[in-house]
């Protein structure tokens, strides 16, 4: 039982050599797997955009150790090799005819392990002094070439790896914006502002680019801003309603539509609706301006317009709901157009104002308001304009205008219009602001010579212009025409260019809407 323990405890130490050796063996092979995989990576990366390289690499050598860990515990060395080792410098095989009979029992082989223990324990200083191999100088070579061919590649970018180091920047800048929504939806209460922003998310997920996320971005608020105008119209048209109603002696209707009392509401509509042959005829048409019907209401009719008006009435809280969103994405856009201008990366034409300011801050004449002009008179053919009060600028030059607002600064020459306010120019120069009179228009003129008209009616795709070029001809001063003779010019060419592009249907109704408003003609 002594020698069986003496036996194991001199073959350990060869044991702990062999294991040695192996791990520094395969340590070496790592080295020479990791170089190549790194070369190869790279020099795929060279001819291919890899966004995060790096994690690719990282989780290549990850993958390496583990399978250097499994080898080394798959080929850890046994007793039997210790004994191999040991039977090389004890004569006549005793080592391994001792390791064949231990686990017998006799006198033979407590003989023969007895005299194996003997001689080993004569030559272990010898066995355990034995000459090693610990570096395999094929296998470091391999590797500190591949090493070294990597690196240069690493140092030495070329036009896709840097496409690939700007992509990582715009996938991290779009991460961080889906996380800043992230962290809006779980401060939100509201659930149709939550949706609203989920839906933001995952629209942006699915984009490729920073530019196409926050494009994605400044699209979602835009189609909140649209519906925020539409619920906004809607209040408007329940506001003239009940001015309508209130003028022709309906104010009980009037009265509980201020109230927002839906069962009054519903009550008071099936009334008026009883005595419709009892109401006079403008009673009837403020009765039925919101419902846009001429005759007595059926219940159908009656349903929907309460139905209508139950919208409108609780578009107040939906505009809340829809303000709270904007300023989800507006805050979320801005981080993300901050952050890639701190980066390099341009925002484009999607870019987000912050809270306060235009994105049409720059007064387009040059000039400062610093005055104001007095009312403009004209006369006969060559009406002469006068100014007057505290006003900037000198010079003369020809213009027209009509309106009121800031309009232009001192000056004079010849021109035409009718208005107050307040501004500054510099040599007759400016622009005014606001609403006057509709009468005069200035239209350019036309200069002589041959007239070549190119239309292009196919469909708009996406891209940019290939070139753009601009005019180098002499500007002429227009001719004075009134507003209506030009009204239906505008609208028809307006309307010819968005028939190439389909307009959403909000939008398509809001610009509807805006020529009937401008319309001089309408009633």
């Amino acid at each position: 039982m002594e020698d069986r323990k003496q036996f194991k405890n001199l073959l350990r130490p060869i044991q702990k050599q062999l294991l040695v050796q192996l791990i520094i063996k395969e340590v070496q092979l790592l080295l020479v797997f990791a170089g190549a995989l790194s070369l190869l990576l790279l020099v795929l990366a060279r001819f291919i955009v890899i966004p995060f390289v790096n994690y690719y690499f990282l989780s290549f050598i990850l993958a390496l150790f583990i399978i250097f860990i499994i080898r080394i515990w798959r080929k850890r060395p046994k007793l039997h090799e210790a004994v191999i080792i040991y039977n090389h410098f004890v004569p006549d095989d005793r080592v391994l005819t001792a390791y064949s009979f231990l686990k017998t029992e006799g006198i033979m082989a407590a003989i023969q392990l007895s005299d194996a223990v003997k001689q080993m324990k004569s030559t272990s200083e010898k066995v355990y002094k034995r000459k090693k191999q610990y570096f395999y100088p094929n296998w470091l070579f391999l590797s500190l070439v591949f090493t070294a061919a990597a690196i240069f590649l690493f140092v030495s970018p070329n036009e896709n790896i840097n496409l690939a180091k700007q992509k990582e920047k715009e996938i991290k800048l779009v991460t961080e914006a889906e996380k800043k929504l992230r962290e809006e939806i779980k401060k939100e209460k509201d659930p149709e502002v939550k949706k609203t922003l989920q839906e933001a998310v995952d629209k942006m997920g699915e984009k490729k680019s920073a530019e196409e996320a926050l494009k994605e971005l400044a699209k979602q608020k835009k189609e909140l801003e649209l519906k925020a105008l539409k619920e906004k119209e809607k209040q408007m048209t329940i506001e003239n309603w009940k001015n309508e109603l209130k003028n022709n002696g309906l104010s009980d209707l009037e009265k509980v539509l201020n109230e927002k009392n839906l069962e009054a509401i519903e009550k008071e509509l099936a009334k008026l609706n009883e005595k419709w042959n009892g109401l006079t005829d403008e009673q009837k048409k403020a009765f039925n301006q919101l419902a846009e019907n001429d005759s007595q209401l059926n219940e159908e009719e009656l349903a929907k317009l309460m139905e209508q008006i139950e919208s409108v009435l609780n578009s107040e809280e939906f505009l809340a709901q829809l303000a709270a969103a904007q300023q989800a994405l507006q805050k979320a856009g801005l981080a993300m157009q901050n952050q890639m201008a701190s980066n390099g990366i341009p925002p484009g034409q999607f870019a987000f104002s912050p809270p306060g300011q235009s994105s049409n801050g720059a007064n387009p004449s040059g000039g400062q308001p610093s005055g104001q002009s007095s009312n403009g008179q004209q006369s006969g053919q060559n009406p002469q304009g006068s100014s007057g009060g505290n006003s900037s600028g000198n010079g003369a030059g020809n213009g027209s205008g009509a309106g009121s607002g800031n309009g232009s600064g001192s000056g004079s020459g010849s021109g035409s219009g009718a208005g107050s306010g307040n501004g500054s120019g510099a040599g007759g120069l400016g622009a005014g602001k606001g609403q006057g009179s509709r009468e005069l228009l200035t239209i350019p003129g036309q200069l002589e010579g041959q007239t070549n008209v190119e239309r292009d009616t196919g469909g708009l795709g996406e891209g940019s212009p290939a070139q753009q070029t601009e005019g180098s001809g002499p500007v002429l001063k227009g001719s004075i025409k009134p507003y209506d003779e030009v009204f239906e010019t505008y609208e028809k060419a307006y309307r010819q260019s968005t028939d190439r592009y389909k307009l959403p249907a909000d939008l398509e109704e809001i610009v509807k809407n805006y020529f009937t408003n401008i319309d001089p003609n309408k009633e």
